[in-house]
């Protein structure tokens, strides 16, 4: 230690403390040093470096208390002998008395402190450590001065100690509310937009430590969109025109992520020409502004679904009596064109007609697709071999311009769906791929398995966990808008020219999907291309199954009776006239009542069922299985355009049964016919019997 000048070390959290006591320690010892520290353990390596002639050490710390920082000091040889003064705000009690003694602490200065009587403490303290220094300090800057503070102090004291005791009582409480409410709290400054002081809580929820605010513009950590808005709310505050006024909005913390808080603010008197203050509460609300979120992004799922769904409903019985309608335009036309010679001038409008009324038929379906309404014949599918098969047609089909990319999976990606619903889903999103491509680019088909787990689920939609075949179209094209996006794959809608689009293609993309047990994921971004991820469940199955009959392949003649039941005059009159023209003996019945009436009287002499699924009361199929039961060599052919969940599950047809799609063409019904007739019938070892 020298004699030359006084040393000293402060140690206290509060560094509006230790600016005041460097203030004071100027004014009476100008030739002091003052090294200063914010906590115990960092004071005690100060004190270490610096071997000061006294130690000033705050009470109240965190994780280390002034009475441990003390005790701490002592114990170490080269330190026990440097005085120690406790700073508290609180008036000392017995028991902290005995504390600071047994600590090895010297005396305690109160908080907050006066210059003179913080001189005279410090003089005492210094003739324990070093009297020649204290004796040469005291002559020199502090005989008269502290001989004067100390008699009006005498003066005051009796004045000023209740003001004091409040004072202390007011700053403590403060404090401790400062620094442990569950609220972030700071000082703003009105005119600059520094935070003067923030509290931990704060601190915590914009991610930064209390000391990285101070001085800080709000600007800086809140997000670009809601800097105006809060421009305008302090303004308000600062202009008088409400006491308390409280927003919303989104602060930056330093990773990038975002944190939503509700803000309650109210101007501060002030009393000179400086800036106004605002105290500030901060809440954060982000777990609630989540499910806020979450709770309409559910609520936007539902009405879609409902919409969709009303949507389905209108399509599909719109479907259902226009295949009735389309199948007798059909049967007609075949009979006219049945009737007239190569050369008759009629026929090509006749030929026309039938033209006409196949194309509406691929609307119906289309429409049936959407609405999940359509029976589909489901069957094991190897989607690596279904892209295979499908990359000439695809190739034809969008151009030279387009790059066309195929990539499939090293192991085989079963699936269950119907063969011509699949090659419909592929076709109609690689059509729509290449018209967001006009001026060309890259179309990628790819096949793979993929493990889903619950959170990808809760994103996205209501799948099961599992493995999933996946199916991924993806384009380089004009990529859609969010708006465009949301309406996809609503009926009719369409951003093509009237012209060159139904606005049906995604709308049945969807309905085959969801009908099939599946689900889509879009991914698009305007001029950035879109990607459809398809995923169907996979199937246990690893033979895939194939055609009876080749197509093209034609069965002779056939002889036998056939019982046509539908509750709609024109199918039945039709089916009738074709079939009896075809040498077939034909039974009407318009509901399964009257079918169940005619096997009865003939005493079940029937050869063949030809039923529609949709009968009032009793459908097709509970029908045939009542007959079947009763009559076990009755063979059945069921047809429909459209099914509802009453008929089929899903309207998924079982693997083996007979089913014509209506609408059909004539030929296709007797060809089905003679097929069904000359099958074995049902239970026998499957060698047919020879006409």
């Amino acid at each position: 230690m020298t004699t030359n000048r006084l040393k000293l070390l402060a140690i206290d959290d509060d560094t509006e403390c230790l600016e005041a006591l460097s203030v004071a320690l100027r004014a009476v010892f100008p030739d002091g040093d003052l090294a200063t520290a914010q906590d115990g353990k960092n004071g005690i390596l100060a004190a270490l470096e610096s071997d000061p002639d006294i130690i000033l050490l705050d009470v109240v710390m965190p994780e280390m208390d002034g009475f441990e920082t003390c005790r701490r000091l002592k114990e170490d040889i080269r330190l026990k002998d440097i005085p120690v003064a406790l700073l508290t705000a609180i008036k000392p009690d017995k028991d902290i008395c005995e504390k600071a003694i047994s600590a090895g602490a010297g005396t305690f200065i109160s908080k907050p402190f006066e210059m003179w009587e913080l001189a005279i403490q410090l003089r005492a303290m210094l003739k324990l450590r070093d009297a020649n220094l204290a004796q040469r300090l005291e002559r020199e800057h502090l005989q008269r001065m502290v001989a004067q503070r100390t008699r009006e102090l005498a003066e005051q004291l009796e004045l000023r100690e209740k003001a004091l005791e409040s004072l202390k009582e007011s700053e403590a409480l403060f404090k401790a509310v400062f620094t442990e409410a569950p609220l972030g709290i700071c000082l703003l400054d009105a005119g600059t937009g520094l935070y003067l002081r923030a509290n931990p809580m704060l601190a915590k929820i914009v991610g930064r430590a209390p000391e990285e605010l101070a001085g800080v513009d709000w600007r800086a950590i809140t997000h670009p969109d809601d800097v105006q808005a809060q421009l305008e709310y302090l303004n308000k505050l600062s202009s008088g025109s409400g006491r308390v006024a409280s927003m919303e909005k989104r602060y930056l913390r330093p990773d990038g992520s975002i944190v939503w808080a509700k803000l309650t603010a109210t101007l501060l008197p002030y009393f000179d020409n400086s800036h106004p203050q605002l105290l500030v509460m901060v809440e954060d609300i982000s777990t609630g502004k989540a499910a806020e979120q979450e709770r309409k992004q559910l609520e936007g799922q539902l009405r879609q679904s409902q919409k969709m769904e009303t949507a389905g409903s209108l399509a599909g019985s719109i479907a259902h009596d226009f295949n009735n309608i389309l199948s007798a335009i059909l049967a007609y036309s075949d009979f006219l064109i049945a009737g007239m010679g190569k050369d008759d001038p009629k026929r090509k409008d006749a030929e026309e007609i039938k033209n006409i009324s196949l194309h509406a038929a691929t609307l119906t379906r289309q429409l049936l697709a959407f609405s999940r309404k359509q029976v589909l014949r489901p069957k094991t599918l190897d989607l690596n071999q279904v892209i295979i098969n499908m990359k000439p047609m695809l190739r034809r089909l969008i151009g030279e311009n387009i790059k066309l990319t195929m990539l499939t999976s090293p192991v085989p990606a079963f699936l269950k769906a119907d063969p011509g619903g699949m090659e419909q889903v592929i076709l109609n999103l690689c059509v729509n791929a290449r018209d967001a491509m006009p001026k060309g680019g890259k179309l990628t088909l790819e096949s793979s398995l993929a493990c889903i787990d619950a959170e990808y689920i809760q994103r996205h939609d209501t799948l099961a966990p599992g493995t999933y075949v996946r199916l991924s179209v993806s384009d380089t094209g004009l990529g859609m808008t969010p708006e465009t996006k949301a309406h996809i794959f609503e009926p009719f809608f369409t951003t093509k020219p009237h012209d060159k689009g139904t606005g049906l293609g995604l709308s049945t993309v969807h309905g085959i999907v969801r009908q099939s047990g599946g689900t889509i994921v879009v991914y698009s971004e305007e001029g950035r291309g879109t990607v459809f991820k398809i995923y169907f469940p996979q199937t246990a199955s690893d033979s895939v199954e194939q055609d009876r009959q080749r197509p093209g392949s034609k069965y002779p003649a056939a002889h036998g009776t056939v019982l046509v039941v539908d509750d709609d005059i024109q199918i039945r009159t039709l089916s009738r006239r074709a079939l009896a023209m075809d040498g077939l003996t034909i039974f009407e019945a318009s509901s399964a009542e009257e079918a169940l009436a005619i096997l009865h009287r003939r005493n079940g002499k029937i050869d063949l069922l030809l039923t529609d699924m949709v009968l009032p009361k009793m459908t097709g199929v509970e029908l045939a299985g009542e007959l079947a039961r009763q009559f076990v060599a009755l063979k059945i052919i069921y047809m429909s355009g459209y099914t509802d969940h009453t008929v089929l599950t899903n309207g998924m047809l079982p693997a083996g049964m007979n089913f014509i799609q209506k609408p059909f063409t004539l030929d296709l019904l007797i060809q089905k016919v003679r097929e069904a007739l000359r099958m074995p019938p049902p239970g026998t070892s499957g060698r047919t019997k020879r006409h």
